[in-house]
């Protein structure tokens, strides 16, 4: 059976549709994958794509410090200043 050209066009724009759509609609990231990345990119091992054991503490002035422990068993603490300077060192 022959698709008529109406048929045709709208199956043309919803493929075209698809194309553009599908490619905006990111993955979110978690907070476990965004710390791990930050500290792989800092130059320390990890180990994997994900941190467990999530300590998250906040000044009132702006700065965060997030201790996490890798997929490796290290431990790390993640300083983040309120002008968005990162620091990343390595606990015993």
């Amino acid at each position: 059976m022959e698709e008529s050209g109406g048929g045709k066009i709208m199956r043309v724009l919803l493929t075209v549709m698809a194309l553009i759509v599908l490619p905006l609609q990111g993955q979110a990231v978690t907070l476990a994958e965004d710390i791990a990345t930050t500290i792989m990119l800092r130059g320390h091992p990890c180990g994997g794509s994900a941190v467990t054991q999530i300590n998250e503490v906040s000044d009132g002035a702006g700065n965060r410090t997030v201790q996490a422990t890798c997929p490796n068993g290290h431990r790390y603490q993640v300083d983040v200043s309120s002008e968005g300077r990162v620091s990343v060192k390595r606990l015993k």
